[in-house]
């Protein structure tokens, strides 16, 4: 399904029928296939969206300059939440998707009722050198090769060779232009690190103690400064938690919704 939020289409999935709701934000190179573990478990609790932001899946891939700003992708969802006339709504972001939903918390936080950050951190914790490295690597590669690069960083050791396969062939989906866009104009210069103390929701924070992208002690960094807000670790996971053990992660989720 779609829903049109000011020129931009987002494509959305949905299921459940509770008053309360639950939107999941994918990471970069992914859509909302990446829940495939999460959307069957969840909506027989809540009602569950899962959607593919601007750029990616069957969403609106715009090639305007600043297009793929963080706070340009958080408007995209708040607009999609007032759209869907969601109420009681729970965010769930991972990864890109994580910093998608801080900015959303911050700048709209009227529209939540609570917060899930996944394998995600307050600011781009890549140094800008290898940052740079990979863009170059991006222009240089086949997206499927530079997915292979992306799956055995993002995938811990323990991952099943389905799942490393799954992973490369979202990514070799992918536009190179814009996800070359989305690694310098979202990514590169995102921080909220400095107001991340502003948010006032119940939040979760789910790390991965593997995780090479994004490493637990951002999540660690997240939970110290936002006042009302746990942790969970998953042990033996990557950047891939949801996917790698997907009932404990899962099971985290169902817990804290249950209590908020």
């Amino acid at each position: 399904m779609f829903v049109r939020v000011g020129d931009i289409n987002l494509f959305y999935e949905e299921a459940g029928q509770t008053e309360d709701s639950l939107v999941l934000l994918h990471g970069l190179g992914m859509n909302c296939e990446l829940w495939r573990s999460q959307v069957e478990v969840f909506s027989k609790e809540i009602r569950t969206i899962a959607v593919d932001l601007r750029g990616f899946g069957k969403s609106s891939k715009p090639n305007k300059a600043g297009a793929y700003a963080i706070d340009s992708l958080a408007e995209d969802i708040a607009g999609l939440i007032e759209a869907l006339s969601l109420k009681n709504c729970h965010l769930l972001g991972t990864s890109m998707g994580g910093f998608v939903a801080q900015s959303l918390a911050l700048n709209y936080p009227s529209l939540l009722k609570s917060l899930i950050l996944c394998h995600t951190a307050s600011e781009m914790s890549i140094p800008k050198k290898v940052l740079e490295e990979r863009i170059i690597a991006l222009s240089e590669l086949s997206m499927t090769e530079y997915g292979k690069i992306v799956c055995k960083q993002a995938c811990s050791e323990h991952a099943s060779g389905e799942l490393k396969e799954w992973v490369i062939s979202m990514i070799e989906k992918n536009d190179k232009s814009i996800y070359t866009k989305v690694l310098t104009e979202g990514l590169r210069d995102f921080n909220v690190t400095a107001t991340l103390n502003r948010i006032r929701l119940p939040t979760l924070v789910i790390t991965g103690k593997e995780d090479r992208v994004l490493p637990a002690e951002n999540g660690r960094k997240i939970a110290k400064l936002i006042p009302d807000c746990r942790i969970k670790e998953i042990a033996g996971v990557g950047h891939l938690g949801y996917a790698e053990k997907p009932e404990m992660f899962n099971g985290h989720v169902l817990e804290f919704l249950k209590n908020h």
